[in-house]
């Protein structure tokens, strides 16, 4: 016997409908930083050409032009894009932060080349 499934379109589209415009914003925010934190994970996949080698590369491209961790900042924008999506009601606390600094620190000792210029994690901040 077979059984037929029937999916009404509007029951999938009604609960987007009802969603504020906290939850729309907190989502775009959301998505932004993970698209990101996913470029900065494939780009730090990628620094090796010799999987086997254990010389390290400084990395570039995305948000490394600007600081050192911009894997560390596109976590703490998914974070707060929940915090905005959730309307406030849900802090969740990532302290990324003091990650940052240190291999801000460790690229700074690491490779006389490193860009001067690249902050740890938030641009023009820190």
């Amino acid at each position: 016997m077979l059984n037929l499934v029937i999916v009404d379109p509007s029951h999938l589209v009604m609960p987007l409908l009802k969603l504020g415009w906290c939850q729309w914003i907190g989502a775009a925010i959301f998505i932004w930083g993970s698209l990101h934190q996913l470029r900065c994970h494939a780009i730090l996949g990628s620094l090796r050409e010799h999987k086997d080698s254990d010389e390290y590369v400084i990395p570039r491209g995305d948000w490394f032009s600007r600081v050192s961790c911009p894997h560390y900042l596109a976590e703490i924008v998914i974070y707060f894009g929940l915090l905005i999506a959730s309307g406030g009601s849900d802090i969740s606390i990532a302290n990324l932060s003091f990650s940052a600094v240190q291999t801000h620190k460790w690229y700074l000792q690491k490779f006389e080349d490193y860009p001067r210029s690249r902050y740890a994690i938030i641009p023009n901040v820190c």
